[in-house]
């Protein structure tokens, strides 16, 4: 048995935080409050595991990413779930990465690169029910935690109730997720643009995408690291830079990368690949904060009431024809907009309780052309007229081949926890 000291992330968000249950006061004298503790697993195992397991029920959709005709849809912090999407109108889940804090995918030939937790993992999906891991680069992301003995994975949570005096007790706990708490214990126990036809197309909230022989990524909140994938048995580390304050996605466009931050977007020049160099910023309000570009125009929505802060509810549009001087072309109020993808002149924008299309002929005078009712969808990918939409209970697909009769053709729905 070995100690293990692990930092891991925190987020108050809703009732996902420590929950103070309704009812949970007595007497007006105490609460009650659920704790977890976290379980750990040998890394050794848990590496062992990832195998391409049979297809698993989808519990909490999270990041969205499309190659050839495979869908792959991260399950928040458990793994990828791997989709046959020859026939939209009929998706057939496939097959099962198990990989403990996963959040991010970005996928390079037959080559998938995840997040697990700190570290970046490289794996083989040539045959996705068969899949190996064939590289890794540890504590990449540090941003997401650390483990000083790293024999071992956080793998699940075990939960209970306590109650304390009502002006007693602790006033902060562990959640699984993601503000930081330090933990002691001695149990063992993963662009909304293609780039290059070995490439796939990521949504508008990725923080990893790949370009060339370069994986680009967000560490932690105020740097790209530049990672070589020439030899995927190999990812090596070839450069870390300051990038901005507060980053949150990242976007490749030609030869540049627009990095979302909550402040802004950074622009940054890839002309020599290992070393990105800034050329341009657009600053904006306090808010989160993604961004997608084409040749002309960079689109960024703006929303508040989250742990960016700020107050804006927006849809900025840019003139990005030199994207080293993009300038505000105009603003466009909205509800609480999150994910974006464009295709052609058509914009696709997450915004609360529906999915907005607009005709962006005229940047400076988008207009609407209809809304998808698909509540709080968070991201969504637009290409050949098959838009996809994820949101908390499941995954959409609509055929946008008539924009005037947009059809949905399937729904793949939440239906359980992963085992």
């Amino acid at each position: 048995m070995r100690k293990i000291t692990a930092l891991l992330a925190l987020c108050c968000i809703g009732t996902a935080v420590v929950l103070f249950l309704p009812g949970c006061l007595k007497d007006s004298a105490t609460r009650t409050y659920k704790i977890y503790t976290p379980n750990y697993s040998l890394k050794s195992s848990v590496l062992a595991a990832i195998n391409g397991s049979p297809a698993q029920p989808l519990a909490q959709p999270g990041q969205l990413y499309i190659k050839d005709n495979f869908i792959y849809i991260n399950d928040l912090n458990k793994g990828i779930h791997i989709i046959d999407n020859s026939n939209p109108s009929n998706p057939v889940q496939t097959a099962w990465l198990n990989i403990p804090g996963n959040q991010n995918i970005a996928i390079r030939g037959h080559i998938l690169y995840a997040d697990m937790y700190a570290d970046l993992l490289a794996i083989d999906i040539s045959n996705p029910g068969q899949a190996k891991i064939r590289g890794n680069l540890w504590n990449f992301f540090q941003g997401r935690g650390f483990v000083e003995d790293s024999c071992c994975v956080l793998t699940s949570w075990s939960t209970r109730d306590t109650t304390v005096p009502l002006n007693g007790g602790p006033t902060m706990y562990p959640v699984p997720g993601t503000a930081y708490y330090t933990m002691n214990s001695n149990t063992v126990a993963a662009a909304a643009s293609s780039v290059g036809s070995k490439t796939g197309t990521a949504g508008s909230t990725a923080v990893m995408t790949l370009v060339g022989d370069y994986l680009y990524a967000l560490p932690e909140s105020h740097s790209v690291g530049v990672v070589q994938v020439t030899d995927s048995s190999h990812p090596t580390l070839t450069n870390k830079i300051y990038a901005g304050y507060d980053l949150e996605t990242i976007f490749p466009i030609q030869n540049r990368l627009l990095l979302g931050s909550k402040e802004g977007v950074y622009i940054y020049s890839i002309d020599n690949p290992a070393e990105p160099v800034q050329i341009g910023q657009f600053i904006h309000g306090r808010a989160c904060d993604p961004v997608i570009a084409d040749e002309s125009n960079a689109y960024v929505t703006l929303h508040a009431g989250t742990s960016c802060g700020g107050s804006a509810n927006e849809l900025d549009v840019l003139n990005a024809t030199d994207l080293s001087q993009a300038t505000l072309l105009k603003t466009y109020p909205m509800t609480h907009p999150s994910g974006l993808s464009k295709d052609g002149n058509l914009l696709f924008v997450c915004d609360g309780p529906v999915v907005k299309v607009f005709n962006t002929a005229d940047p400076a005078n988008l207009q609407p052309v209809t809304t998808l009712n698909v509540k709080d969808a968070y991201d969504l990918i637009a290409a050949n007229h098959l838009l996809l939409v994820a949101g908390p209970d499941g995954l959409y697909q609509y055929d946008y081949s008539d924009v005037n009769h947009i059809t949905l053709l399937s729904h793949l729905a939440v239906s359980g926890p992963v085992n």
